[in-house]
């Protein structure tokens, strides 16, 4: 799988809160995640789990644009414009842009994300 296929197959996986798909693009002993409030994730377990309890909430949806894309033979890095949509805890309806920076590295032949930060758009 080349990687803008990799790289569909991990946004897919997020819009549909799949979070088995979601989990086979992640690096296996490499990931760092980094929120926009300054949470940082290095372990595997936690970044899956973090994601498994953002997929179960039923009232969010992202849509994105790709803003950068770089691939080299082992690297390769995209900078996108996620669109979000979601509910307050009151229930009002609230959107909000913000930049994700996904890294991924090949290994055995296989896209896997290593880097994912989150900033958001003032």
């Amino acid at each position: 799988m080349d990687f803008n296929q990799t790289l569909e197959r991990h946004m897919q996986a997020m819009v549909q809160k799949d979070i088995v798909g979601f989990s086979d693009t992640i690096h296996q002993n490499n990931i760092i995640l980094i929120l926009p409030n300054g949470k940082f994730i290095q372990n595997r377990e936690e970044f899956i789990q973090f994601n498994q309890d953002w997929f179960s909430d039923t009232d969010w949806k992202i849509t994105y644009d790709i803003v950068k894309s770089q691939e080299s033979k082992e690297m390769a890095f995209v900078v996108l414009l996620i669109h979000y949509d979601d509910c307050d805890e009151e229930g009002t309806p609230y959107h909000q842009d913000y930049y994700l920076h996904l890294v991924f590295e090949k290994e055995n032949d296989e896209w896997l994300l290593t880097y994912d930060q989150n900033t958001f758009i003032n």
